[in-house]
């Protein structure tokens, strides 16, 4: 999560291939962190499952626990565990912390994303994160993978409305002064999709992460890259400069 030809068509939500999508060069490119730059959802999953156990919750299934990921903690667990109460809830985030903390050591980048990273911001590309996480999860993951530097700036879900609210995403905006057609969105959900609709940006949904390509399809991104190296050559092609 063999990498194709580089050149190889990827499906987009019109059905046309990579070879017929219009060459854009963005400007700047913001992405979603956990399972589009991170290889974290198999943990993210674990660790919501973990805590329904802990608490004798019913324990969701795992297309339902991966759902939720990228979204608000509060709109996640009202989706996931409804019966939960809100007199538990923090006993629940605990619970999901202690899970996930003992699986962070785990999670690392998908192969070639840092060299990305590295590349686009030395073609002068801005990057820019717009999460889920927050913000000391994603700056202690930064400073875990030696990211320093690179973003030019980031938004957390503590600092913004929830995807798919597109709060996040005109944060960064207003902050870069970018214009959204010269921005692109990567992210591995729905949500990060319906987010960049709402702020008029380009989205690249990548199929590797929590959200089957059926699911992303439906919500009709700029394009679909199925595998890591679909992505990577997708934004090369057309970020920076």
């Amino acid at each position: 999560m063999n990498a194709p030809d580089p050149v190889a068509p990827i499906a987009t939500s019109s059905a046309s291939s990579l070879a017929a999508a219009p060459a854009a060069r963005y400007r700047a490119v913001i992405f979603d962190w956990d399972g589009t730059l991170l290889d974290s959802t198999y943990h993210i999953v674990e660790a919501l499952l973990g805590a329904c156990r802990d608490l004798g919750l019913r324990e969701p299934s795992r297309e339902e626990a991966g759902w939720v990921i990228g979204l608000s903690l509060q709109a996640a667990l009202y989706r996931l565990v409804p019966e939960l109460g809100a007199d538990r809830q923090d006993a629940f985030v605990d619970r999901y912390r202690a899970h996930f903390m003992a699986l962070q050591h785990e999670m690392h980048f998908f192969e070639g994303q840092t060299q990305l990273l590295r590349d686009l911001h030395a073609g002068g590309a801005i990057l820019g994160v717009a999460t889920g996480k927050s913000r000391r999860g994603l700056d202690d993951s930064i400073e875990r993978l030696d990211l320093r530097g690179l973003f030019r700036a980031t938004r957390t879900v503590d600092e913004a409305r929830g995807k798919p609210d597109p709060d996040m995403l005109l944060q960064l905006l207003d902050e870069l002064d970018l214009d959204p057609g010269t921005v692109l969105m990567v992210g591995d959900t729905t949500h990060d999709v319906l987010m960049a609709q709402a702020a008029g940006v380009d989205s690249l949904a990548v199929a590797y992460g929590a959200h089957k390509p059926s699911l992303l399809e439906s919500a009709r991104p700029t394009a679909l890259a199925a595998t890591v190296p679909e992505m990577q050559a997708w934004i090369r092609a057309r970020a920076g400069g």
